[in-house]
């Protein structure tokens, strides 16, 4: 799956989206989080999990897609270090 990354700062709030580089379409968009005032404190708290846990899942998956192009020799190999 060939992709692209578009990222920007507005403010001092990152924002960062990988694209499907064929249709364009958006797969993962990332904004700085922002505290909703009527959420409850452990509310956030789980909150902050569940999207932790989203993160953990995406770099899991990307892990397991490169190991697979390498596997199949999609990727060069990697060089000495200099």
């Amino acid at each position: 799956m060939s992709h692209s990354a578009n990222t920007a700062i507005r403010g001092v709030k990152p924002r960062w989206q990988i694209r499907d580089a064929t249709p364009g379409s958006v797969r993962l968009a990332r904004e700085y989080p922002r505290q909703d005032t009527s959420l409850s404190e452990e509310e956030w708290e789980l909150l902050q999990l569940y999207r932790e846990e989203a993160r953990h899942e995406l770099f899991r998956r990307s892990f397991l897609l490169i190991s697979e192009r390498y596997l199949k020799g999609e990727l060069p190999a990697a060089g000495p270090l200099p």
